[in-house]
């Protein structure tokens, strides 16, 4: 049995993940960390096309994790997909930016993407076809000055996800990161991304027209 894990996988980005990586045969483990209707749904659409089960997960908690990826080991003995995808955002100006926010957002994407992969790697070192998907994005390479925890936590995770591919290819684990560019998302609407003309100014700076 192929087994694949996607953080975050509530909602948006992580809920497609989740669901395609069943469609392509894996058992898919749905995560959340504090949306769990969210993450039943996605279970829900997952257990419609093939098999899954869905894990509490602190992606910032090392805890949390370790007794994720034990659970993996006890139940499954490897793992074949890791897709680090948790993240949130807080769209302050630096200046109104708590501490508190802050780490959050930073902590989420880079500490997430740490703990996540390390626990992770015994179990893919068992797979005959390991790989890991980062889930970053543009911002960290072009920031935009509304995002500025995110865009510092996304770069992050370019430069660990470049690190990790150079460090791991030796045990055959591939490492991707994948930057899927503006996506309408339920995170995009608490950000206030429900303003239609926006979107229409988004999908006009898209080669393809759309997002």
């Amino acid at each position: 049995m192929k087994v694949a894990i996607t953080t975050g996988s509530s909602k948006g980005i992580g809920k497609a993940i989740a669901i395609r990586l069943t469609k392509e045969k894996y058992f898919s483990i749905v995560t959340f960390n504090t949306d769990e209707a969210g993450a039943d749904e996605t279970l829900k659409e997952v257990k419609k096309i093939g098999d899954g089960m869905k894990i509490k997960l602190d992606v910032i908690s090392e805890n949390s994790v370790k007794s994720t990826f034990s659970l993996i080991q006890k139940k499954f003995g490897q793992l074949d997909i890791l897709v680090n995808n948790a993240g949130v955002e807080k769209p302050f100006p630096i200046e109104k930016l708590s501490l508190e926010d802050w780490n959050s957002v930073v902590y989420t994407k880079i500490n997430g993407h740490f703990l996540c992969t390390k626990y992770a790697i015994p179990l893919l070192k068992k797979s005959k076809a390991p790989h890991i998907f980062s889930i970053v994005s543009s911002l960290g390479e072009k920031p935009d000055p509304d995002y500025p925890a995110y865009c510092v936590g996304t770069a992050g995770t370019i430069a660990f996800t470049k690190m990790m591919a150079l460090q791991l290819g030796k045990y055959g684990i591939r490492v991707n990161g994948i930057a899927p560019g503006t996506t309408r998302t339920p995170m995009w609407n608490t950000m206030g991304g429900d303003d239609e003309e926006m979107w229409k100014s988004f999908a006009k700076s898209n080669p393809l027209g759309r997002v």
